[in-house]
């Protein structure tokens, strides 16, 4: 395959990751993108390796389950990267056989009784990783311009704008390609989330639909991340007094510990959901378009698994 320079729309996680590779492979890669880290809505999120609202699991479980050795072999091994392995815990309200991420991870533990919050039934354990999105956005733009990559602050208005610079582009534009290309599938899911101080909590705990949902306690290295909400076509990116109360509400529920917690700051962000996410080649005129997009809150976990199949896309129609 001719080395041909590639045009990558989308300065977020799936952006930066599939410019990695593609510059590894030997391509020349320029990213155009309206925001740049730490103004991304990849800076927001909460970024714990767990594969929520993203569809179809068909392929959402082996891209997580690719993402998650890639992580384990390339970034935990540097302390810079701001990535470290954690233990999460899935709550149930009602009684479980098989929690339905099995299918992503290597080995998975049912809690004990005595583990379980009130209110909970069942739950499980697994291996994870989490992100310090603050850390680990500028570590992945240090990487890809270490590897020779152009960083463009620019909107683009249009898919044939892009089509009009480079015959290869990987559009990885969140949910702006509702815009881009018409895509009115995809919405936001608003997540509000709370920072406090560390407390010595270093699991991670999970609430999708219990009495709690959707709730969560995220440790990271200098900061917890409690949250959230998620709600559905709202475009609202203005914290929430309501919303922060039920948070802090939800958490003290989840564990004791955080009956009484110091804030450190508060975010919002707008998770790109769809039906599915979008991972498929597009000819657009005379260019190859690969669409990386509708990870929904799985951006982080799809990150590496999607960009390797953004590679073999790109080799397969160019």
């Amino acid at each position: 395959m001719t080395q041909k320079p590639v045009l990558v729309l989308g300065c977020g996680v799936s952006g930066l990751s599939s410019g990695i590779l593609l510059l590894q492979a030997g391509h020349a890669v320029t990213i155009w993108a309206r925001e740049l880290p730490p103004h991304t809505t990849s800076n927001q999120a909460a970024a714990l390796w767990f594969p929520y609202l993203a569809q179809p699991m068909e392929r959402v479980g082996p891209w997580a389950s690719r993402t998650l050795a890639y992580f384990k072999q390339h970034l935990l091994p540097d302390p810079a990267s701001g990535c470290r392995p954690t233990r999460v815990q899935d709550l149930y309200a009602e009684s479980v056989e098989t929690p339905w991420w099995a299918g992503a991870v290597a080995s998975y533990r049912r809690l004990a009784a005595a583990e379980l919050p009130v209110g909970y039934v069942d739950g499980f354990e697994t291996e994870s990783i989490v992100i310090d999105t603050s850390v680990y956005m500028d570590y992945l733009v240090a990487w890809f311009v270490r590897l020779g990559g152009q960083i463009v602050q620019r909107e683009v208005s249009s898919i044939e704008e892009a089509a009009t610079e480079s015959s290869l582009i990987v559009n990885c534009t969140g949910l702006g390609s509702r815009d881009l290309l018409g895509d009115e599938s995809l919405h936001p899911v608003r997540g509000q989330v709370v920072k406090v101080r560390p407390n010595g909590v270093v699991h991670s705990i999970l609430d999708d639909e219990g009495p709690n949902g959707l709730g969560y306690i995220i440790p990271r290295s200098a900061d917890v991340v409690l949250g959230g909400t998620a709600q559905a076509g709202d475009w609202d990116t203005s914290v929430r007094a309501a919303d922060q109360a039920e948070i802090l509400r939800k958490a003290a529920s989840l564990h004791p510990a955080f009956t009484e917690v110091e804030i450190v700051s508060t975010g919002v962000g707008l998770r790109p959901v769809r039906h599915e996410v979008r991972l498929e080649a597009e000819r657009i005129g005379e260019a190859i378009v690969v669409h990386n997009y509708g990870h929904g809150g799985a951006g982080f976990t799809l990150s590496w698994g999607c960009a390797e199949e953004v590679m073999q896309r790109m080799r397969a129609e160019a």
